[in-house]
């Protein structure tokens, strides 16, 4: 189960496929997610794509918090490395 503490929406993304993206404006170190599941096996479906320039941190117990403002319209990322070995792709 995906816990969005902020309004997102699914679009057309241009990192891949469809992204996950805010409908409001989110401060630096705000908890965004928890996924509530096995992380590891991207069963969640969350639509947050995979960056290095990532604007969510992974901060342990399946929750990620935002590294930077994040403004509106943007697409959330994460960095999948921050909890898996090796990328899937």
């Amino acid at each position: 189960m995906l816990d969005f503490k902020y309004e997102t929406f699914v679009d057309n993304s241009t990192i891949h496929g469809q992204g996950r993206f805010t409908k409001e404006f989110i401060n630096k170190g705000s908890l965004v997610l928890y996924i509530d599941g096995n992380i590891s096996k991207n069963e969640n479906h969350s639509y947050v794509n995979h960056s290095l320039d990532n604007n969510l941190d992974y901060i342990g117990d399946n929750k990620w918090q935002a590294t930077r403002d994040i403004q509106f319209g943007e697409e959330l990322t994460m960095n999948y490395l921050q909890w898996v070995k090796e990328l899937p792709f």
